[in-house]
């Protein structure tokens, strides 16, 4: 069996500026990191043993034992510093793999571990296609046999929330506006199957203030308990 790498690209510094105008600056940074908490728990619920953290800049201390204390035996978490903008920090790591890569945006606050199985499974056909809930556990997959795919969950508003990648040393990554479209048209240049996983917990991503409302509707734990408390004290 391949080993799957996951990395988790994480802005600490001003994170989340267009919720500006609903939480103030440290709000937004316990937000970011209640955010990045839910993914990391979703991820090892779903099998995941090992995660890294790209940050562009050094976390502060306390948001790191934060994050590290997450971090035991079964679920290894390791952060990496990169000062590069986004797609090249991405695309460093993808060169450098040298394994299938998993790509899940911090932001995520609703993702659950079935988006994360479904997004790990072997590819399901020899064409493109959309896949939604496969049953599938992480500890049952191998991609060792499999042709090179790309399977992408797009956000609701045309960007990438995740991306599986099988072969990373022949993929870039285009972040930024409608980059889902951009991820399709890398794979076809590529010659990779491309693979679509549709998910409204995989496309919550919270980029706007009406966003939370996602939250308050679907959210569960210390970030539904944080959000709900913050904006019923600015009514």
């Amino acid at each position: 069996m391949r080993v799957i790498k996951t990395v988790i690209p994480f802005k600490s510094d001003n994170p989340k500026s267009r919720l500006a105008s609903v939480l103030t600056d440290e709000e937004r940074k316990i937000f970011a990191v209640l955010s990045l908490e839910n993914v990391l728990s979703a991820l090892k619920e779903a099998g995941i043993s090992k995660v890294d953290i790209l940050s562009k800049s050094i976390l502060e201390d306390e948001d790191e034992r934060c994050l590290m204390s997450a971090s035991n035996t079964d679920f290894e978490i390791r952060i990496i510093v990169n000062e590069s903008d986004l797609n090249t920090a991405v695309n460093s790591y993808l060169k450098s793999a040298g394994n299938p890569v998993l790509i899940v945006m911090a932001d995520l606050a609703l993702l659950k571990k079935e988006n994360i199985e479904a997004m790990t499974a072997p590819v399901r056909q020899k064409s493109g296609s959309n896949i939604s809930h496969p049953n599938i556990s992480y500890s049952s997959v191998s991609h060792s046999n499999d042709p090179n795919f790309v399977r992408i969950a797009p956000g609701k508003d045309g960007g990438t929330n995740m991306m599986f990648i099988s072969a990373p040393d022949v993929f870039e990554v285009s972040y930024y506006g409608e980059s889902f479209i951009k991820h399709k048209e890398e794979a076809k240049r590529k010659n990779l199957i491309c693979e679509i996983h549709e998910s409204f917990y995989a496309a919550a991503d919270m980029d706007e203030p009406e966003d939370l409302n996602d939250i308050l509707r679907h959210g569960s734990g210390k970030i539904l308990e944080f959000t709900g408390e913050v904006l019923n004290n600015k009514k």
